[in-house]
């Protein structure tokens, strides 16, 4: 996993790697998503990487639960969908917080002003 700066929000990405450029020092990191095993390099901390296949592997198994005759990949493409979808309405979430956000900053700049002027 490498992390890269986005420049339109500032949102930290960290895509997988099996290769080993950008990678961490410590050595790989062993994960288990629905019983295979894979080693990922990550600059991102061991806890982490982790958490987010812990993450995929619950995804996974409430799909499967959903759908227990479903191939692994097709819910994998649905995992994939879901956790998009969740990241989607969290960009659309946290734009519309940081517009009230603004709206009531500049509210408070305005009632500060109005009283600078009493």
């Amino acid at each position: 996993m490498s992390t890269q700066d986005t420049k339109s929000a500032g949102i930290r990405r960290a895509p997988t790697s099996t290769s080993s450029k950008g990678a961490d020092r410590s050595g790989p990191i062993n994960i288990e998503i629905q019983g295979q095993r894979l080693s990922i390099r990550s600059d991102r901390d061991a806890a982490f990487v982790r958490s987010l296949a812990r993450y995929i592997d619950n995804k996974l198994d409430t799909l499967h639960n959903a759908a227990p005759t479903a191939p692994m990949d097709k819910l994998l493409m649905l995992a994939s969908m879901t956790v998009a979808e969740e990241l989607f309405e969290t960009r659309q979430e946290l734009r519309r917080l940081r517009s009230q956000l603004e709206e009531k900053t500049e509210s408070i700049f305005e009632l500060i002003d109005q009283i600078e002027e009493v």
